[in-house]
């Protein structure tokens, strides 16, 4: 995969950059979090030259990987951890893009599904939220959670999802686009397997950097039925 090195190399030069490493801690997240879910950051981005459609894509919506610098990265990992996609954030202009291999296009993506499958699969529950952020917030106590990157589920996302859970925990923002995802994910795909959460005015990670650590999870506990807990 050709952005797994990229990947890597972005998640160690991110300690070498103050500017960052001191937004990510603002947002109230550690550098345990980031190690985890490798965010990286990038002054100059480069991906070693390949002969594919995946490459040639990428390098021109990037202008030759240019927007890619000066960005925190979110890289979005497959089932088996592949980098098939990055999300990055402009700090100055808080502004998100997002980029998919073909891969990502044709099975569905998401941040966070490598690291939070494992408890996916021992639960059979998984909670979904819009932003890395959230997700990343929401993890810290139910570590089976994942960020779609919208407020809706496609078809691939939600078969990709049903594969391993049963229930699957939509905990988007209250917010007009949050409401309508969810109302729009229970029109396509029933009730059955869809369950919703509401967590008050405000998401996830904006709970956790106004509560701390441990408030936060009493809250998020508080919050959450027992039986999706469990």
């Amino acid at each position: 995969m050709i952005l797994n090195d990229f990947v890597t190399k972005a998640s160690h030069s991110i300690f070498e950059h103050e500017t960052p490493l001191k937004y990510i801690r603002t947002r109230g997240l550690s550098d345990d979090d980031i190690r985890r879910f490798l965010i990286g950051y990038l002054r100059v981005a480069k991906i070693r030259k390949e002969e594919s459609e995946d490459y040639r894509a990428l390098s021109e919506r990037t202008y030759g990987f240019k927007s890619l610098q000066n960005k925190i990265i979110f890289p979005l990992r497959n089932i088996l951890g592949n980098v098939h996609g990055l999300c990055t954030r402009d700090i100055e202009h808080k502004r998100y893009t997002q980029y998919f291999l073909e891969e990502a296009k044709n099975i569905g993506t998401f941040f966070g599904i490598y690291e939070a499958l494992p408890y996916i699969r021992k639960t059979r529950k998984v909670f979904v939220h819009e932003g890395a952020f959230d997700a990343m917030s929401f993890a810290r106590v139910f570590p089976n959670s994942i960020s779609s990157l919208t407020s809706f589920l496609n078809e691939q996302q939600y078969e990709l999802l049903r594969f391993y859970a049963d229930k699957i925990i939509l905990v988007y923002d209250r917010d007009s686009a949050g409401s309508s995802g969810i109302r729009k994910s229970f029109e396509y795909y029933g009730e059955k397997y869809l369950d919703r959460i509401y967590l008050g005015a405000d998401d996830s990670n904006s709970y956790l950097q106004r509560l701390g650590s441990v408030r936060f999870e009493q809250y998020v506990r508080s919050k959450v039925p027992i039986l999706l807990q469990n």
